[in-house]
């Protein structure tokens, strides 16, 4: 499914600035980008692989769980997760986030585990969920500021 049909499937208007990201990248492409600058500013910082159009559209096939497009796959972990916490909130940088806000989210790239997705609710700013805490952490206001501060791997 094309990027123009993922957006009219969640009613989203993704960000010129991604939009035009994503046309120039390949699947599996890596950005490294230092979430804790201040704290280690010589790290490099992870190198997260993103998503091209073809593998926003890949099934993400969580066991007992179910089954999503890449770009949705939030939703599996925080399905997981609220059967087993028995809680409607999520840890974040910015204190507790509803779960249907961070499920929401558009997951554009993975790091071991990790998401990095953009969220519809805040302009589309930068997060990262944790899969191993399911807690997550605002690492930037836009993709465009989040590319000037990342290094191609």
């Amino acid at each position: 499914m094309n990027i123009a049909k993922i957006q009219v499937e969640r009613g989203l208007s993704l960000p010129s600035d991604y939009l035009d990201f994503l046309m120039t990248i390949e699947g599996g492409e890596d950005y490294c980008f230092n979430e804790y600058p201040d704290e280690y500013p010589d790290f490099e910082g992870r190198c997260w692989a993103f998503f091209d159009e073809e593998l926003l559209s890949e099934n993400i096939d969580m066991l007992q769980i179910g089954t999503a497009p890449a770009h949705r796959q939030l939703e599996l972990y925080l399905k997981c997760y609220q059967e087993f916490s028995n809680t409607n909130f999520v840890h974040s940088s910015d204190g507790m986030l509803p779960i249907e806000r961070v499920a929401n989210g558009f997951v554009i790239a993975e790091e071991n585990g990790d998401l990095l997705y953009l969220d519809p609710e805040d302009q589309f700013s930068v997060w990262i969920f944790h899969h191993d805490g399911s807690d997550v952490k605002k690492v930037s206001e836009s993709i465009s500021k989040w590319l000037a501060q990342a290094t191609i791997a």
